[in-house]
């Protein structure tokens, strides 16, 4: 009887506990869903990334200025760092320099807390040289999957390409073929073109390799990874390729090994020697990007697209000597404002 009662009243508790959980929702509610649901918010909220901000004391940055100062003023780039946002700090460079601020985009994260800070990240950039690097890694995806072999020599005599005078250098050089690894390293390190045509070829061709970059991120813009039309692009894209890259490491080892060749003393490294910094710099016409993951106390990546940049325009066909070195300049901005706000050792 006692058994009886104590179920019976057991049975109107939970039958409560239903009701006033279904008011409270708004109606009526499936135990099961319910828990799943929340069993599934839980989930939701534990894969999210943790973004720890960093708290840095006003005097901590002081001293970082102090620091520095010398290189600062020696560079004619000495801005107010500890007291302005990142964005902050590149529009007063941009201002002192009479650049158009739709003229650069950038992204950066923090790699340890995972603070982002971008400007135009949405905005439509040429990519450039760029689209090498997210191509290269697409050649490890299909290695890693069995479909492309690093032991192979692959033909190059069919290849479609984009100068033939290097075309026809490169015939010299290796003949009728390469290795997947000497088309890694002539189009990473050295940002040729020919090497890249191979790969998409090897890939079943441009069209059908851009349609793969996804793979690596998308941006929050109506382009999503890079345009084959105008080889279009963003840096709220870029940021994620290289956050893949860098979250891949052990697999894409080559790559980052070649990235670190690329170009030494230049692009990012111009006004930052010393440092340990993996860079993908891309230039065509009026664009001058570069895309760095640069190993510092508190290591961080960032991505740079610019245009026009010390007066070239879609008919430039060299280097703009002012335009790159007003990216180089940007990059040691952005990389002062890290030290002073953002490494803490």
């Amino acid at each position: 009887m006692k058994k009886l009662v104590l179920g019976l009243v057991t049975g109107l508790l939970v039958s409560l506990f239903i009701v006033v959980l279904g008011r409270s929702y708004g109606g009526s509610v499936n135990l099961k869903q319910w828990f799943t649901k929340e069993e599934t918010k839980v989930s939701q909220d534990e894969t999210k990334p943790k973004i720890i901000p960093t708290n840095k004391s006003a005097k901590a940055k002081k001293q970082a200025m102090a620091e520095d100062l010398a290189v600062m003023e020696s560079y004619g780039l000495y801005y107010d760092y500890a007291n302005l946002s990142l964005e902050e700090t590149v529009k007063a460079y941009l201002d002192e320099f009479g650049i158009d601020p739709k003229a650069v985009a950038f992204s950066y994260k923090n790699m340890v807390t995972g603070e982002t800070f971008a400007m135009n990240d949405t905005q439509l950039m040429t990519a450039g040289s760029t689209y090498k690097l997210p191509l290269n890694m697409l050649i490890v995806d299909a290695v890693n999957d069995g479909k492309l072999s690093m032991d192979k020599a692959y033909d190059i005599t069919k290849t479609d390409y984009e100068y033939e005078g290097e075309y026809l250098a490169y015939r010299g050089q290796f003949g009728d073929d390469m290795t997947i690894s000497e088309m890694q390293e002539y189009s990473l390190v050295y940002s040729e073109n020919t090497p890249a045509h191979v790969m998409a070829g090897l890939l079943g061709g441009f069209k059908k390799a851009y349609s793969q970059f996804d793979r690596y991120g998308q941006s929050k813009a109506s382009v999503k990874t890079i345009r084959l039309e105008g080889n279009k692009t963003t840096t709220d894209y870029y940021i994620q390729v290289l956050d893949y890259l860098w979250k891949n490491k052990e697999k894409y080892a080559a790559i980052l090994d070649f990235l670190d060749q690329s170009f030494p003393g230049e692009y990012y490294e111009t006004y930052l020697p010393g440092l340990q910094i993996y860079q993908k710099p891309g230039y065509v016409r009026e664009a001058l990007n570069v895309d760095a993951i640069v190993e510092e106390q508190t290591p961080y990546m960032v991505a740079i697209y610019t245009a026009g940049l010390g007066g070239s325009n879609e008919e430039t066909e060299e280097i703009n000597p002012e335009g790159y070195n007003q990216l180089a300049q940007l990059a040691y901005v952005i990389n002062q404002w890290h030290r002073v706000n953002m490494n803490t050792n």
